[in-house]
């Protein structure tokens, strides 16, 4: 029994921290990147004390600052593992420092177990977790100190400066306290009394923050005004834990009885931890914010075979595909070899909230549509629940002020980033575009988004999307983006009037073969009006589309089911769409 236990002793926290690695590196590494993008860690001193000028400040700016690395996902995920990890070591040994017990071996996997399923929603801010591991810390400081009088100066000295760092969790602390004092109970009330004056103590000098706010005091969730449930069960797990390892020793007794205690309670927290995981698992945010990553970091190729392993399906996740397949030069050919869901697949309709207008900024910002980009950016900044800035839209902002001349400006976005630890060299290097318009017109994005950016006014309109589309391929007929998405929003609408109106358009870009798409409509367009036109037709129509598109007809008119007949060899085609997506 005693080699089973050691075995299950370095086994579970060998297979725990390792999977916290896998899951946050592999499956979920976007989820971080999420967060990053969503956070600014300055490293200047006004940052560090606007920071902690209040409850839980010191875990908020230690968050932010362990934030900032995710952007590199392996390394987010290896701190996450770290954390979690390290929580669990540090309830693990509470728990020992309280009673020596084979059933804490099991049961102080819970609270980062419970945690790890939080993180599942994307709201729920990894910096919260330094809020946990600090009262734990200070509280196996104070099991440690055997003298009954310096662990009370210890523990009153320090729960004002632990509230102060930590916020509401400090009861984890004091709470714990209390609960070792058996002998001395009016230290343990006097410690509690001590937590209650310092949250209405802080409610007087703070007057601005609702109580609520300054008993939770860290940032564990997105949005501060409705914190959820599930913060009070992880202070309540953390807490009682300990208190229940050393229950089950006193009523199990003999040594058997606990290892066999702690197999069963391993199986009883592994086994349902990891079905809710899988329950909580969002993988369709996760793609998301995946095809996001890639557009963001103008990884055009990789978006594309994403798609290619498994076809996205959310508007948001498409119109981030269709831009890498413009952007690749292959929107015009293959865009209906993917699944396409209307207009909202190209261009999205503009949300207030803080995440939809910086991924359809990014396509605005990619077509020339400049200043919307940079509207959508401020937008998607000044919508963020907890009121933090973004390094991601100050880095848009900087782009966009440069690329309209607005100097000034972009050298104060550009100021702040300096102050970074990743947005730092970026900055620094983009500053010596500042007035310079020698070097800009080297800087191929830039130099190209200022020659197509929109130079005239009018209103930005969600309704008539390919007006402003029209009004920007205008003004200069070699765009060939602004060409391509406005031909795309006429196939994707179904509007083929306009689509035969603006195609002639692109004689300007002279395409050394027509792409697949147009041929496709041009010839379904023909055949509505003309007899024999695969004969007669004037367009430049490859023989393979000819005998696709009498294929499509014969299995069309004779099908029983035509949509499922023709699903197997037609539905990458413009016809399939244009007949059986709504």
């Amino acid at each position: 029994m005693n080699k089973l236990f050691k075995t299950l002793r370095w086994l579970l926290p060998c297979l725990f921290v390792p999977a916290i690695f896998l899951f946050f590196g592999c499956l979920y590494p976007h989820h971080l990147h999420y967060h990053e993008q969503f956070q600014l860690f300055l490293t200047t001193p006004e940052y560090f004390f606007e920071m902690i000028l209040r409850p839980g400040g010191m875990a908020d700016y230690l968050g932010t600052f362990i934030t900032q690395f995710f952007l590199f996902s392996r390394v987010g995920a290896l701190l996450m593992a770290l954390f979690l990890g390290g929580m669990y070591v540090l309830l693990r040994a509470i728990s020992q420092r309280i009673m020596t017990s084979k059933a804490s071996i099991a049961l102080s996997f819970i609270p980062p177990f419970f945690y790890w399923i939080l993180l599942c929603n994307e709201n729920f801010l990894p910096g919260g977790i330094i809020a946990i591991l600090l009262p734990l810390v200070f509280w196996l400081l104070s099991l440690i100190i055997k003298n009954n009088k310096k662990q009370m100066l210890f523990v009153f000295i320090l729960t004002p400066i632990l509230y102060w760092f930590a916020g509401g969790s400090v009861i984890l602390f004091t709470l714990g306290y209390a609960i070792t004092q058996r002998k001395y109970i009016f230290r343990g009330v006097a410690a509690l009394l001590l937590t209650v004056a310092l949250f209405l103590l802080a409610k007087v000098l703070l007057s601005q923050f609702p109580l609520p706010r300054l008993i939770y005091g860290a940032d564990y969730f997105r949005f501060p005004a409705s914190y959820p449930p599930a913060v009070w069960i992880l202070w309540l797990l953390c807490l009682i834990i300990p208190s229940v390892s050393a229950l089950l020793t006193r009523l199990l007794k003999t040594p058997v009885r606990e290892t066999i205690a702690a197999v069963l309670l391993s199986l009883a927290v592994f086994i349902p931890g990891t079905y809710m995981l899988a329950v909580n698992t969002n993988l369709q945010k996760e793609e998301i914010m995946a095809y996001d990553h890639y557009v963001r970091m103008q990884q055009w190729d990789k978006a594309i075979q994403r798609a290619d392993k498994k076809m996205p399906t959310s508007p948001l996740s498409v119109a981030c595909l269709n831009l890498s397949l413009c952007k690749s030069g292959k929107m015009s050919d293959y865009m209906f070899w993917y699944y396409q869901n209307g207009p909202e697949g190209l261009i999205p309709t503009f949300t207030r909230d803080f995440t939809l207008p910086m991924i359809t900024g990014e396509i605005y910002y990619h077509l020339g549509f400049i200043n919307t980009s940079q509207r959508f950016a401020f937008e998607a900044m000044e919508s963020l629940p907890n009121y933090w800035k973004s390094g991601r839209a100050l880095k848009r902002l900087a782009e966009t002020n440069l690329i309209n001349r607005e100097y000034k400006v972009a050298q104060k976005y550009l100021h702040i980033l300096e102050h970074t630890l990743f947005y730092k060299a970026w900055a620094k290097r983009t500053s010596e575009y500042l007035g310079n318009e020698e070097l800009i017109a080297s800087h191929k994005e830039w130099n190209t988004l200022r020659k197509y950016r929109s130079k005239t006014d009018f209103l930005d309109s969600e309704q008539e999307k390919d007006m402003m589309l029209g009004i920007l391929l205008q003004q200069d007929l070699s765009h060939y983006m602004a060409y391509e998405y406005l031909l795309a929003y006429c196939l994707l609408t179904k509007d083929l009037d306009r689509f035969m109106q603006y195609f002639l358009l692109g004689s300007e870009l002279r395409y050394a073969r027509l792409p697949y798409s147009y041929q496709e409509a041009l010839l379904y367009l023909w055949s509505l009006s003309h007899d024999n036109p695969i004969q007669t037709v004037p367009y430049p129509i490859s023989d393979h589309i000819k005998r696709n598109l009498l294929s499509y007809q014969n299995t069309y008119v004779n099908a029983l089911r035509p949509e499922e007949a023709l699903k197997k060899n037609h539905a990458n085609t413009y016809w399939y769409y244009l007949h059986f997506r709504k």
